[in-house]
């Protein structure tokens, strides 16, 4: 090997060895930038994941208690002597049962982010407003059975909300 060639290769070595911090720097750099925007998108999509799944469960705690108020005011309605105080309770009971109409068309919406549990739940909460009306209408009924409905329909929206958290 000539001098010449020597001092070439020896050049070469010494930029190699200089340009490969700058290298293993920079792909470091564009490796941490893409990890943070990946983390950053995680994040976005599990706080709307958190506040769909928040929204879903306030409506479905709602729906409950308006139901364990109209359950209520029907059982105080049956013994009620006063008048007065029975048309009240009518208009409470009235004004839930909107409140449940509502709260049902927002569940309804809500419950699509849960494609697995999304039929089960708008199901269970159909039957448990089916069988409110048919006690109202009838002012009797079975209110173990509508207990039991009303635990089915909270199963079904516990099991709804873990799957919009991603739970599972």
């Amino acid at each position: 090997m000539t001098d010449e060639t020597k001092l070439t290769l020896e050049i070469l070595k010494l930029c190699t060895s200089l340009l490969t911090p700058i290298l293993v720097l920079m792909a470091g750099l564009l490796i941490s930038r893409k990890l943070e925007k990946n983390k950053l998108e995680v994040l976005k999509e599990k706080e709307w994941q958190v506040k769909w799944a928040e929204l879903f469960f306030k409506q479905a705690t709602d729906f409950n208690d308006s139901i364990t108020n109209i359950i209520t005011l029907l059982f105080l309605l049956q013994t009620e002597k006063d008048k007065q105080v029975s048309d009240e309770m009518l208009k409470k009971i009235k004004a839930s049962m909107n409140r449940i109409s509502e709260i049902d068309w927002n569940i309804r919406n809500y419950a699509q982010f849960s494609k697995n549990h999304q039929d089960e739940v708008v199901k269970t909460q159909q039957e448990l407003m089916n069988s409110i009306r048919q006690l109202i209408d009838e002012q009797k009924g079975d209110l173990e059975k509508v207990r039991k409905q009303q635990f089915e329909y909270n199963d079904a929206v516990r099991k709804a909300h873990s799957e919009i958290l991603k739970m599972k």
